[in-house]
C-alpha cells in the first residue's frame, strides 16, 4: 500500500512538473545558489558551525562526569528501593504472622469438630 502511494505520488509529479515545464525548477535552483552564496549566510552557517563543535567538544568533555553522577544516583535509588521494598516486606511478614496468630487462639478457644481424646460417638 505505501509503495502504491509513494508511486502515485511520484506519478502526479512528473506529469505536473512536465507541464509546467523547466522554468520554475531553473528559478528555484538559481534562487537557492544566490542565498548560498550570501556572505552573511556563509559567515552565519560557519559560525553555527563553530557554536555545533564548542558545544560537542564541551559534551564530549562532561560526558564521563555525568556519567558517573548519573550511575551513583541510579546505585543510591536501587539501594533505597530495595530497602523499601526489604522493609516492607518484614513489616508484611509480621503483620500476617500475628493475623494468623490471632486465628489460632480463636479457633483454640472455640473447639472444633472433635477435640482430641474426647469419647463422643461420631454422628452421621
Amino acid at each position: 500500500m505505501k509503495k502504491f502511494i509513494f508511486l502515485t505520488g511520484l506519478a502526479i509529479g512528473f506529469v505536473v512538473g512536465s507541464r509546467t515545464g523547466r522554468g520554475p525548477y531553473e528559478s528555484l535552483e538559481r534562487t537557492a545558489r544566490q542565498v548560498a552564496d550570501d556572505p552573511e549566510v556563509q559567515r552565519r552557517a560557519a559560525q553555527a558551525k563553530g557554536v555545533a563543535q564548542d558545544t560537542a567538544a564541551s559534551v564530549k568533555e562532561k560526558a564521563p562526569e555525568v556519567a558517573s553522577n548519573v550511575q551513583g544516583a541510579v546505585s543510591g535509588a536501587a539501594a533505597s528501593a530495595k530497602d523499601r521494598i526489604g522493609s516492607d516486606k518484614d513489616a508484611q511478614l509480621d503483620d500476617d504472622a500475628s493475623t494468623l496468630a490471632g486465628k489460632s487462639e480463636d479457633s483454640a478457644s472455640v473447639g472444633g469438630d472433635a477435640e482430641v481424646g474426647e469419647d463422643r460417638p461420631l454422628s452421621s
